[in-house]
């Protein structure tokens, strides 16, 4: 993932990072980058790229919000996998919770989530996986290959580490994680973190 500022700083990131990519809105405050238009996938070229960062630029200055783009990053575009949600909330009564559930665009309105306290065992970490609805999809659902759960249940593990090392984390999002087929491990697309 690489930063930029300008439309052709974009273009550099991409070819440095190799297409297709994605650029995403760059903001402290704009949390659902999606719902601002701030979100452009799947992008083959510079010239692509280039109008992918004006138009980011274009939406928020329609909507009066083009002081709070801070850039664009521009990734690696990931195509396969299934998009999984990892991540912290802090409960006012239970301290931390490590949360997992499908992820994506879809995470708010599927609700497809479970949560355990912190920290995790091994079998929190399994249970996790295999306690959403969609946990079908991981197995393997129509002739796609399963997934790497094995990863997946690491990254759980190494998340309720973290969450350890670093007290002061009062809310941390992975999504999407793009869970790759058996073997293969994970790639998180997009990441939040806020502090207390």
């Amino acid at each position: 993932t690489l930063m930029a500022k300008t439309a052709d700083d974009a273009t550099t990131a991409a070819s440095r990072v190799g297409f297709p990519v994605a650029v995403k809105l760059s903001s402290s405050t704009i949390v659902h980058k999606t719902d601002v238009g701030g979100v452009k996938l799947a992008l083959e070229s510079e010239i692509e790229v280039k109008r992918a960062f004006n138009d980011i630029k274009f939406r928020l200055t329609e909507i009066n919000r083009q002081d709070e783009m801070e850039g664009v990053t521009v990734q690696h575009m990931v195509k396969e996998g299934i998009e999984a949600i990892v991540g912290v909330t802090l409960d006012p009564s239970f301290g931390p919770l490590i949360m997992f559930g499908m992820g994506g665009v879809y995470a708010e309105l599927m609700k497809d989530v479970a949560v355990r306290l912190h920290p995790l065992t091994d079998s929190d970490a399994r249970e996790l996986v295999k306690s959403i609805k969609m946990t079908k999809l991981f197995e393997g659902f129509r002739g796609a290959p399963p997934s790497d759960t094995e990863s997946l249940e690491d990254l759980l593990l190494r998340l309720s580490a973290l969450v350890e090392d670093i007290p002061q984390i009062a809310e941390l999002d992975f999504n999407p994680v793009k869970v790759m087929p058996r073997g293969k491990g994970y790639w998180i697309v997009d990441a939040r973190i806020m502090l207390r």
